[in-house]
């Protein structure tokens, strides 16, 4: 069985800050708020806050030796059960 999620980059480059969504609509909404969180966190802080990443995932689901090594720690959800991941555009404002 595979399923979809969306998901937006909060630091780019890195998969260890993703945010998950089940909609494309909650995962956009969720990504300008921190946008509008972190803007407003320090505000003698004047680095620009660069575009997040959206992807569009792929996930099948897990055998139990795979959740058993995901829950120890051992192997990372998105490697091991992610079968498609596409860029599908940026979230700035």
């Amino acid at each position: 069985m595979e399923f979809t999620l969306w998901a937006y980059q909060v630091t780019p480059g890195s998969d260890h800050n993703l945010y998950f969504a089940e909609y494309e609509a909650d995962c956009r909404r969720a990504a300008l708020e921190q946008r509008a969180e972190l803007k407003e966190g320090d505000p003698d802080d004047e680095e620009v806050l660069g575009a997040m990443a959206l992807y569009v995932f792929v996930f099948r689901s897990m055998t139990a030796g795979e959740l058993v090594a995901v829950l120890n720690g051992d192997a990372s959800l998105i490697a091991t059960c992610a079968v498609d991941r596409k860029l599908v555009g940026l979230i700035a404002d």
